[in-house]
């Protein structure tokens, strides 16, 4: 209720659908952050952004939409002071990145333009450049695909690697995308959390029903 200002029966329509459990860490003000943090980016982010690419794909509003979610991220907008890059474990002085850290507002925008350091690891290096080789062909040609024997020609290898495990980051045409899910490598995958939309009264086809 207090995290995101709601009355005691949303509060409990929420805890009662099952569908944001609550993680117990033994620290109940991290704890009550996460989930709520959840349902909050499922509310104001994650689920209108769904339903907004699927109806441009089925109307035409655009010719063609691509979609992501960032599973690597570094630092972003962090008022309540979270962790944003990992636990601090032997080998990784900056923070571990392949353990649960914080995703914040704004947090890929460093590996979009190249940003990120200190690198925690190796892959935030090749995470960064996979993420500003889709950016740029994007702005080039409106698609992230850059042709492989471009990439090879370059010699941008890891690149070449991720895209070849992930396949090709295609433009949404269904109710389940697909969407590209980016760190290193990257992995093609569906819409996220469509359960919890649907509960939120944001489904993939809201705007496609009259939504506003």
């Amino acid at each position: 209720m207090s995290n995101i200002g709601i009355s005691q029966p949303y509060a409990e329509q929420i805890v009662n659908s099952g569908l944001f459990p609550y993680y117990d860490t033994n620290n109940v003000t991290a704890d009550s952050f996460n989930v709520s943090s959840r349902i909050t980016t499922d509310n104001t982010f994650r689920c209108i952004d769904q339903a907004t690419m699927y109806a441009a794909a089925v109307s035409g509003a655009f010719t063609r939409s691509y979609y992501y979610q960032s599973d690597r991220t570094w630092l972003g907008y962090n008022p309540n002071n979270v962790d944003q890059l990992g636990p601090v474990e032997p080998g990784y002085p900056y923070g571990d990145p392949n353990l649960p850290y914080y995703h914040t507002h704004g947090s890929d925008m460093e590996l979009w333009f190249g940003g990120v350091q200190p690198l925690r690891d190796d892959d935030d290096l090749y995470a960064m450049q996979l993420y500003m080789d889709y950016f740029g062909s994007y702005i080039r040609t409106r698609d992230p695909n850059t042709p492989q024997p471009l990439l090879q020609l370059r010699g941008y290898t890891k690149t070449l690697q991720s895209i070849k495990k992930s396949g090709a980051w295609n433009p949404v045409t269904a109710p389940t995308g697909p969407i590209m899910r980016l760190d290193y490598p990257a992995m093609t995958a569906t819409f996220v959390d469509q359960p919890q939309c649907q509960f939120l009264n944001y489904s993939i086809s809201y705007y496609l029903q009259g939504g506003t």
